[in-house]
């Protein structure tokens, strides 16, 4: 029975939890001590982190866990703040955008300054690599909480930096006023807004296609949109080298390996050695298969970061939405939320 948990903390839990209330092992403290709405419905959030965060590198984003019905419950968010923030005073910010039909964000919105909450060391490998050479960022929505990180935190500008910004009209671009003082400060970086009401995508893009020539490229946005834009970049001869990309939900590719079988697709969950036949629908992932059938598998942010809906594989090959990559046909584990079945499957719950 003393091998039932990974970590001794764990036995220890409930004493730990009475000293301190909320403690998760692994986790990281923070107090919130301000709050305020960038847009109608983006909401910044400044936390207090404890001193045994290790830090961040402008760009990644971390988890932020609350008690919610009597469980935990996670969701990532970006850093939006500058490193100097954090250096200065152990601060950080958060711009997260509130969906009032969602069930973690609200609880955001209801946070009181003062309250402290578990939050993850900082992950992600979307940061800026190369200062020195001239860089396009591509941002739309809540793609702007990371590039602007990167773009605030900047210390020394070495070459040419352009932000092409696409919203809905200035009043839901969220961070403007303060990019907006950093392209008045600093010459070598030109801020472009561009209206989605107004200017149709394809003008955008033909903007970057013109100005394309030996520059690195950050995207981050919408996923279909950045997949969009990332198409035409390497058509038009930009090496996927020079291309990096971070976004939110998921750009579903068609599934061909059973498109021309009249035989439907398959897959046995199987779950306290109790195993249910299911039928797939092969443009969905296995998270949502697995919702419509009455199963509820344990998540948390549904886009293949939290690692939450982590499963084992028996047999079967299911493909990476986010990369596109097939897995093996044997043992192993994936996430349910960015797994799309390509054959027939038995999955572990």
């Amino acid at each position: 029975m003393l091998g039932n948990q990974s970590s001794l903390t764990l036995y220890f839990l409930p004493l730990l939890q009475r000293l301190w209330p909320g403690f998760l092992p692994g986790q990281y403290r923070a107090r919130l001590v301000g709050k305020q709405w960038q847009t109608a419905d983006m909401l910044q959030l400044s936390f207090q982190v404890s001193g045994r965060w290790p830090g961040f590198l402008p760009g990644q984003h971390l988890l932020i866990t609350l008690q919610h019905q009597g469980r935990y419950i996670s969701r990532p968010f970006s850093i939006c703040s500058p490193f100097s923030l954090w250096q200065s005073h152990r601060q950080i910010q958060l711009c997260c955008k509130i969906n009032s039909a969602g069930e973690f964000t609200p609880l955001l919105q209801q946070l009181q300054n003062g309250t402290v909450v578990n939050i993850s060391a900082a992950q992600g490998d979307f940061c800026r690599q190369q200062p020195t050479l001239p860089t396009l960022f591509v941002a739309a929505g809540s793609g702007i909480t990371p590039i602007a990180s990167m773009l605030l935190s900047q210390r020394h500008w070495l070459a040419p930096v352009t932000l092409y910004y696409r919203c809905r009209g200035s009043e839901n671009a969220a961070l403007l006023s303060e990019l907006t003082q950093l392209a008045a400060r600093q010459p070598l970086f030109s801020l472009m807004l561009s209206d989605s009401r107004t200017e149709p995508a394809e003008t955008l893009q033909q903007q970057l296609l013109t100005d394309s020539n030996d520059k690195q490229f950050y995207l981050c946005g919408p996923a279909a949109f950045m997949q969009q834009i990332r198409t035409a970049l390497l058509s038009s001869a930009v090496k996927p080298a020079q291309i990096q990309q971070e976004q939110f939900g998921l750009a579903m590719p068609l599934a061909t390996g059973h498109s021309n079988d009249a035989t439907p697709l398959t897959a046995s969950f199987i779950r306290a050695g109790i195993s249910t036949q299911v039928t797939l629908n092969p443009q969905q992932s296995l998270l949502q298969n697995a919702e419509q059938h009455g199963l509820a598998p344990r998540f948390g942010c549904r886009m293949g970061v939290c690692f939450q809906c982590v499963c084992d594989k028996v047999s079967g090959q299911v493909r990476d939405l986010r990369s596109g990559a097939l897995s093996g046909h044997g043992a192993e584990q994936i996430q349910l939320c960015v797994s799309q079945p390509v054959t027939e499957l038995v999955i572990k719950l």
